[in-house]
């Protein structure tokens, strides 16, 4: 299962993985089973039947919830459903994290405010307040991880860091292939890169489609009953490519950017304790 972070290159690792022959994986980006409580109440059965339709009990299964870091009932279903599974957790700078998570929450529509935002929000503190949850909450790893450890012993557990999969995909997958005891011979494609956050054509239709969407929505239930297997899902990813454009959004302004840094230099420090690897370059601005 890999359970982190958003915005971490978790759906692109997925896929990488999900190509070796000895591993199947879901179409959709995610595998809500452990976080959804109403695909949980319907029980595993139907999760399996609807995100890995074609399962093979001779294969393995490679899942993604890129928010089950910060979910622990959602840590402790999975503790319960499997004891021994392995967990990939990958890890990106806190600032780039939450740079990014903003653009795609404004791609949605879910935002509309300037990056500036970010400032206020990391002024209030406000734990209540969704959006301190997904732009600074979700990339507060030492504390998210020391709940992981909650439930699955480390040696159970893979960090890797984003700049590190980004340079060399294909070797990190050799890793995990060889942790998992399966043919680490076996080269994958790792040249396409998955869910990237460009600029929308149109906030309002991003705001509209997150609506149309949203599982909460009658007509995504209806697409569901009718369209078979993971057309749904399809259905879906087309229509949000039609808003979405091969621009990239510019660099962060340096003013938040000096805020994250002086914000996220504790947090990193104690990663860096806690784990035993090197995060101190996320302090630094970068070149």
């Amino acid at each position: 299962m890999i359970v982190g972070a958003q915005k971490a290159g978790t759906t692109s690792f997925k896929n990488y993985l999900g190509q070796h022959p000895a591993l199947t994986t879901h179409y959709q980006k995610e595998f809500a089973y452990f976080v959804d409580d109403s695909e949980f109440q319907s029980g595993y059965p139907e999760a399996l039947s609807k995100y890995f339709p074609k399962y093979d009990q001779n294969s393995i299964l490679i899942a993604k919830s890129a928010g089950l870091y910060i979910h622990e009932p959602g840590l402790k279903r999975l503790k319960e459903h499997n004891p021994d599974c392995k967990l990939v957790f990958i890890l990106r700078n806190p600032v780039e994290r939450t740079y990014s998570s903003y653009l795609m929450e404004k791609n949605y529509g879910a935002i509309r405010e300037p990056v500036d935002v970010i400032d206020k929000i990391i002024q209030k503190k406000d734990s209540t307040d969704w959006r301190y949850e997904f732009f600074i909450g979700m990339s507060l790893y030492a504390h998210h991880l020391e709940i992981v450890y909650r439930y699955f012993p480390k040696e159970q557990v893979r960090l890797i860091r984003f700049e590190d999969l980004i340079s060399t995909p294909a070797n990190y997958c050799k890793n995990i292939f060889e942790w998992m005891g399966l043919d680490s011979d076996f080269v994958p494609d790792t040249t396409v890169r998955h869910n990237e956050t460009t600029v929308t054509r149109s906030q309002t239709y991003g705001k509209i489609l997150l609506r149309v969407l949203s599982n909460k929505n009658p007509l995504k239930s209806v697409m569901r009953h009718i369209l078979p297997g993971q057309m749904d899902y399809r259905v879906g990813e087309a229509m949000r490519r039609i808003n979405r454009t091969e621009k990239k959004y510019d660099p962060i302004p340096e003013k938040t950017l000096l805020k994250l840094l002086h914000f996220f230099e504790a947090h990193n420090n104690k990663l860096s304790q806690m784990t035993g690897l090197d995060f101190s370059s996320w302090n630094n601005k970068p070149e």
